[in-house]
């Protein structure tokens, strides 16, 4: 067990490794990665993901020229309501500007701006809300402005912590009541309320989601304040428009910085509305996935970075985690770009990046664990023969260098000795086991791994007692007992020169072998081990007992007919025959025939377990319409109706013609031999999973069910008493089953006593493609 300790040891801690960089970019990764070098990242990704400014948007800019001809601000609000009278074939104005009081020094400008504002009539005035998280109040207009505007809605930006606008709010609850963001609020009274809601659908379940800014400051359409209001800007820019009205001149309004205008000193409050009013009509809204979307996201190529670490070599390793850091950017671009979903990409990074140089450190501790490992291992492994001294193992805190100075060392010492024992153990043909004074295996060939494979073991492993592959081994007690007393060296001459053994046994398998045990000596005579070989025999015993079959077959069914012809010439020599001679010679006749027909079946079994088969394609159908019509004379003379089942399907299959044409032929012959006149057989082709079934039913007296085991094993004639004696030795069945295995089938048989028999001959189909299925053959000879 020790061996196996340090690659146990090593997987375990890849292992666990690999979780804890998982789990720690999926931790991160679920709290929205790295927070300030996510937002740098997303901030660059947006820059990329632009798109064309909306042409039916806006911006009527109070811009440095305006302040300059209209005087310092604020304007009186009659100009503003002078602008709005330019402005009455918008389809949405939103203004941009805050009326919270009243004009003391102009009072009759208030009247005059709600009287232009009822009559535009598709004016969004804004409010502004205490706080955009859980808001308790708002700021509206003036109560006569207020109820003048088509709509209102709130205008605060909603800024991170660094001072960007990235996301905004698209609706808050105050006080009970429903607000929208002025945009929305645009797009309502525009005639666009459902793609208005459909847009507020995409939100987070707080209202919120993240700005997609169609382009850098300055990208919206944008026209002057004060060339609106002189005419200079013709009726036909502005109609049908959704137009905003806000602050742009310098230390005019707000500006903020976004993701889109880092090059510049920020993009003005009434700009980021106007993005905002775009993205609802295009209908465009990046969303932050749930947590675990973006932990799963971050996990994902951890996993796959310690897998190419744990699979490949160092350099490729490096390159995979080059190419994931690379995919890892790419799939956050391509991500946001098409599918409008930012998954933050710093936790994968930093994970991603810690993978290569923590498996580093963890295979270099692995290394120089294993050669730790090894070099005690070789203490166990090297038996002190030849006066061979042990292997030192390094201390714990040897260096990589020492430890393989250390190991190089060991390992000269005993190279040459294992060198010379592995190659020859190798080389032999049988299994070849090796144990030392204690019993316990130290070497083992490829012919002894092999062998036990076969039998369903697992490969001895070194170190493993003699007595545990002996109880696998050997399925006698009493010969495993007397086994492992020679392996371990206390038999019957136990000391100076222990006890050898050379019988034969068998397996647990069924294989009959002989086991040769020898001793091995150190120089000075002592006892160093065993070494133990297998040797198959299987096959020579299983030649003996088909030999002894055939020479019973030979003196038994052979001679049987032969005698019997004797008999009969005796007898008509000597006058003591009653018959005529037509009836003697018949009787001679049908013995030589048998005689014949035993020989004719012994050699063409002997054939088809021995020659090589030459496949060809063959249809089925035509070959049991062959065997059918060779047979229908014998079922008629005998009184047997022999039909064929149609139509019969175009069966093709890939076999010797000869062979398969004789099983069909033995099994018919069989079914007529015995089935009793005026009964019935049928033959017929069926399809079954990838092969073809040959039924031959017929309505004899049927087999006992303790019989049906050994139906097909040669020289078997079961049911004789029952079903006559048709002169046969039991080798027609066995043939068939030979046939049939031999084409990679089978051969069934279900019977019942009284009822008859069916046999199933099942044969794999042809590929397909060198037929048509279930093509009919014609009808059989008359």
């Amino acid at each position: 067990m020790a061996a196996a300790d340090p690659p146990d040891r090593t997987s375990r801690s890849g292992l666990w490794l690999t979780l804890a960089l998982a789990v720690l970019a999926g931790l991160l990764g679920s709290l929205n990665g790295l927070g300030r070098f996510d937002q740098i990242l997303y901030d660059r990704t947006v820059s990329i993901t632009g798109r064309s400014a909306d042409p039916d948007i806006l911006i009527v800019a109070i811009d440095d020229a305006s302040i300059d001809a209209l005087g310092r601000w604020p304007w009186r609000r009659a100009v503003h309501a002078a602008l709005l009278e330019r402005l009455r074939e918008a389809r949405a104005v939103g203004l941009d500007l805050i009326f919270g009081e009243a004009d003391t020094a102009n009072p009759h400008d208030d009247r005059i701006l709600a009287d232009s504002i009822r009559r535009n009539g598709r004016t969004v005035l804004p409010i502004v809300l205490d706080r955009l998280n859980r808001p308790s109040s708002i700021s509206a207009p003036i109560p006569g402005l207020a109820q003048a505007a088509a709509a209102k809605g709130f205008i605060n930006a909603r800024v991170d912590s660094d001072g960007a606008v990235r996301a905004a709010t698209l609706t808050a609850d105050v006080a009970g009541e429903r607000w929208n963001h002025l945009a929305l609020s645009m797009l309502e009274v525009g005639g666009e309320a459902e793609q208005a809601q459909e847009f507020l659908k995409r939100a987070a379940p707080n209202g919120g989601m993240l700005i997609p800014y169609s382009g850098p400051t300055a990208h919206v359409r944008t026209v002057s304040y004060l060339s609106v209001l002189r005419g200079d800007v013709p009726p036909e820019a502005l109609r049908g428009k959704y137009v905003l009205v806000g602050a742009w001149a310098t230390g005019l309004g707000d500006a903020y910085p976004t993701p889109v205008s880092h090059d510049v000193s920020g993009m003005s409050g009434v700009e980021i509305i106007a993005n905002l009013l775009q993205a609802a009509r295009d209908d465009v809204a990046f969303q932050r996935p749930p947590a675990w979307w973006n932990g799963l996201f971050s996990a994902l190529p951890v996993l796959l970075a310690c897998l190419a670490l744990w699979r490949l070599s160092p350099k490729r390793a490096l390159l995979v985690c080059v190419a994931l850091l690379a995919g890892i950017l790419l799939a956050a671009l391509l991500l946001l770009a098409s599918g409008h979903f930012w998954f933050a990409p710093t936790a994968a990074l930093l994970g991603v990046a810690l993978c290569y140089p923590l498996w580093s450190w963890r295979s270099q501790e692995a290394a120089l664990r294993y050669m730790d490992n090894e070099l005690r291992r070789l203490q166990r492994e090297y038996p002190p023969v030849l006066n061979e001294a042990r292997a030192q193992a390094a201390g714990p805190s040897a260096s990589l260098e020492s430890r393989v100075g250390e190991l190089r060392r060991a390992l000269a010492r005993v190279r040459n000795l294992r060198r010379f024992l592995a190659d020859g153990l190798d080389g032999m043909p049988d299994a070849t086991l090796v144990f030392d004074q204690d019993g316990r295996m130290r070497f083992r060939n490829q012919a002894a791994v092999m062998y036990f494979q076969r039998l369903g073991m697992r490969p001895p492993r070194v170190g493993r007692p003699a007595i545990h592959l002996l109880e696998k081994t050997i399925s006698d007690p009493a010969t495993r007992q007397r086994v492992a007393e020679a392996l371990s060296g206390q038999g019957p001459a136990a000391g100076s020169s222990p006890w050898s053994a050379d019988l034969e046994l068998r397996d647990h398998a069924g294989r009959d072998l002989i086991l040769k045990c020898s001793p091995i000596h150190t120089a000075e005579g002592n006892f160093a081990g065993t070494v133990a070989t297998l040797t198959d025999i299987s096959r020579i015993r299983q030649a003996e007992r088909q030999r002894e079959e055939t020479l019973r077959f030979i003196s038994h069914d052979m001679r049987a007919p032969q005698s019997s012809i004797l008999a009969l010439v005796e007898m008509k020599q000597e006058g003591g025959s009653r018959e005529g001679p037509n009836e003697t010679l018949d009787r001679i006749a049908a013995l030589a025939r048998r005689t014949l027909h035993l020989v004719d079946d012994f050699v063409h079994l002997t054939r088809a377990e021995s020659m090589t088969i030459s496949a060809v394609e063959l249809d089925l159908g035509s070959l049991l319409q062959d065997a059918v019509d060779e047979f229908w004379a014998s079922a008629q003379k005998r009184g047997i109706a022999l039909d064929l089942r149609l139509p019969l399907p175009a069966a093709y299959i890939r076999g010797d013609q000869t062979l398969l044409m004789r099983a069909l032929c033995n099994l018919i012959d069989n079914a007529i031999k015995y089935s009793p006149p005026q009964t019935r057989i049928e033959c017929g082709i069926d399809e079954a999973s990838g092969f073809w079934r040959v039924g031959i039913r017929d309505q004899g007296h049927g087999i006992a069910a303790k019989d049906l085991g050994r139906l097909f094993e040669p020289f078997s004639r079961v049911g004789i008493e029952t079903r006559g004696d048709a002169g046969g030795a039991g080798l027609g069945l066995a043939f068939v089953r030979t046939v049939a295995e031999r084409h990679g089938g089978s051969v069934e048989v279900s019977s019942e006593p009284g009822a008859g028999s069916v046999f199933t001959l099942r044969l794999p189909m042809a590929p397909e493609a060198s037929a048509e299925k279930h093509r009919p053959h014609g009808l059989p000879a008359a």
